[in-house]
Formats: structure tokens, sequence, C-alpha cells
């Protein structure tokens, strides 16, 4: 048992260190593919901290309105970085995917994706009435139905990622490590707020009136650089969920045999 859970743990890191460094060797391409994720998060971000700021609501109901969020950001989060996971795919293949191409898979794909949308956006309705408690529960049953309606053809999509998945903690494992870095990343953000905050550390950078003036502007910063971090952390981790997705067939239903073997048959038949 303890070289299953070894074998396991090395297969997440693997399979994310080579997302990583997928993205630092196609930086250019994977950030215009990341573009529209950004957009909509900078927007949403946006509208509610302005909702927020200039609304005199109750505290029940920001809270509310902060928690109803959480949805939203998540079928975002869903439905956007699809392409970044498309160029994982064709790079795992040997293939470097233009943007082109990959927005153009996802096109063609958008009968199944729009299915699996409206099915995941009522689990996500129903987690926001909830105060999204439900989706910790469902998202780990659910995340690979993307994958599933984008590079497989058959029919059940949400039975056939539950079985894909069945008792493997390896999604579990990685989404563990990308709270963490989240976490860690989003506390560098707010630091220059905790930094002019205190009173010994801020009146030796600045004098009371710089303090306002930073701390009044200070969270467009903040709003950019978490929208940023968000983006970049959802478009790793659906790349990264993408190679575990292609290591999983490969592994439990063979995908690279059959490959080799269709090969072989295509070589000898030549």
């Amino acid at each position: 048992m303890a070289r299953s859970k070894r074998s396991l743990f090395q297969r997440v890191l693997v399979q994310t260190d080579c997302a990583f460094w997928c993205i630092h060797d196609n930086l250019s391409t994977v950030g215009l593919l990341a573009l529209p994720t950004l957009g909509v998060v900078i927007a949403l971000g946006l509208g509610l901290i302005q909702v927020l700021r200039t609304w005199n609501l109750d505290t029940d109901l920001n809270v509310l309105l902060v928690f109803a969020s959480f949805p939203v950001l998540a079928f975002c989060f869903t439905l956007l970085p699809l392409p970044c996971a498309v160029f994982a795919w064709r790079a795992m293949e040997g293939h470097t995917a233009t943007v082109g191409e990959c927005f153009g898979w996802c096109f063609q794909k958008s009968g199944r994706l729009i299915s699996v949308m409206i099915r995941l956006g009522l689990i996500f309705f129903g987690s926001m009435l909830l105060g999204g408690l439900p989706l910790l529960w469902a998202w780990p049953r659910v995340c690979l139905t993307p994958m599933v309606a984008l590079f497989e053809s058959g029919r059940r999509i949400f039975q056939r990622s539950q079985r894909l998945l069945r008792a493997d903690l390896s999604i579990a494992s990685i989404g563990f490590l990308y709270i963490c870095m989240g976490l860690v990343l989003g506390g560098l953000v707010v630091l220059p707020r905790l930094v002019l905050g205190t009173p010994m550390l801020g009146l030796n950078l600045l004098d009371a009136k710089g303090q306002r003036l930073i701390l009044e502007y200070l969270w467009i910063f903040e709003t950019i650089s978490i929208a940023i971090l968000l983006t970049g952390i959802a478009v790793t981790w659906w790349m990264s969920l993408t190679l575990i997705y292609a290591d999983i067939r490969g592994v439990r239903e063979g995908d690279n045999l059959r490959r080799r073997i269709a090969a072989y048959r295509v070589k000898h038949m030549v």
C-alpha cells in the first residue's frame, strides 16, 4: 500500500511539473489562451468591489454576495480555461497547437460542452443557494467531465467521468497542492496593505498623507494581482488536470498500448 501511495504522489508531482514547464516553454501562446479568463475575472472583481464600496448594503447581504460569487467564479474557471487544456492535450501528443486550433477544437465540441455546462451550472447554482458548501462535495466528482466532453466522443459523460476517477486520490492531492500555492501567493498580494497598516512599519516608510493616498487606491493593485493569480492557477490547474486525465486513461485503459498497436499496424500495412 505504501508503494502505491508513493507512486500516486509522484504521479501528481510529475504531471504538475510538466504543466508548469509546458507553460514556461509556450508562454506567449498560453498567455493568449488565458486572456478571456483574465478579462472576465478582472471584470467580475471590479464589479463586485464597486458594489461593496458604493452600495450601503447590510453586512449579511455583503457576506451573501461574496459567497454567491464563488460558484460564479467556479463556473468561469471551468469553461474559460478549456482552450489551455486543449493545448496541453496536443502538447502531450507531440504537437504544438496554435491559438486558433485550441479555440477551434472547443468550438467543434461546443455541443457536448454546452450540455455539460448546463448541468454543471445547475450544480453551481444549487451550491450558490447553500453558500457554496455543496461544491466541496460535488466538484471532485465532476471535475473531469469537461475533459471527457473535449477528448472523447461517447455518451454518458458524467458516468464516464466518475468511472475514470473511481477512488483515485490524485485529483484531491493536486487540488490541495494548488490551494496551498494560492494561499501562499495570495498572502504576498495583501502584504503591502499589512505593512502599511502596521503603525511601526508604515510610519517608517511613508508619512500619513502618503499612506492614505496609497491605501485609497491599493484595491486596484490588489484586484488586478488577484485576478492574474487566479487566472494563472486556473490555467495551470486545467493543464495539470488534462495531463492527469491522460495518465489515468493510459494506465487504467491502456491508451498508450492501443496507440502503439495502431502505429505498428499502420507501419506494417504500408
